[in-house]
């Protein structure tokens, strides 16, 4: 599958989620996490690459062994959700919809780029933004937290 394909994954699990975020993990060609998965439902923290990386560890008992696996978000994710991801050793963040995008339109976000903050973590992670407009769309539609 392309990103592309998994992108739209990441998508439509953001158009059943109570926030309009989703996010899968996947690793050689298989999806391993899943930020709707049902055990995930009632955590601390409802971001969806967070409760990804958490299904990905528990499935498959892969704590700070994710390297070669890639990210796949709706949005572009948060310093906390990115903090977790560095940790994990996750190679790979593609996204759809910016963090400026989730400010606007959702609630507010510290606004920062993860580009610049992965940069300064002297950790080499590819980033993609794909599939902007059709992330920012389910944004758009959700009811507003602002």
């Amino acid at each position: 599958m392309s990103d592309n394909d998994y992108m739209k994954i990441a998508i439509e699990i953001s158009k059943n989620s109570k926030t309009p975020y989703g996010a899968i993990i996947v690793k050689n060609d298989k999806i391993i996490g899943r930020s709707d998965a049902a055990e995930n439902q009632d955590k601390l923290y409802h971001h969806a690459e967070y409760k990804a990386i958490q299904d990905a560890i528990k499935k498959n008992s892969l704590h700070n062994q994710l390297c070669g696996a890639t990210i796949y978000s709706s949005c572009e994710p948060c310093l906390m959700c990115l903090g977790a991801i560095l940790y994990e050793g996750i190679d790979k963040i593609v996204y759809g919809a910016t963090i400026y995008d989730s400010n606007e339109f959702y609630c507010e976000e510290t606004c920062v780029s993860i580009k610049d903050i992965i940069k300064l973590s002297g950790k080499k992670v590819d980033v993609i933004n794909i599939m902007r407009e059709e992330a920012l769309e389910v944004i758009k539609n959700a009811k507003l937290l602002k």
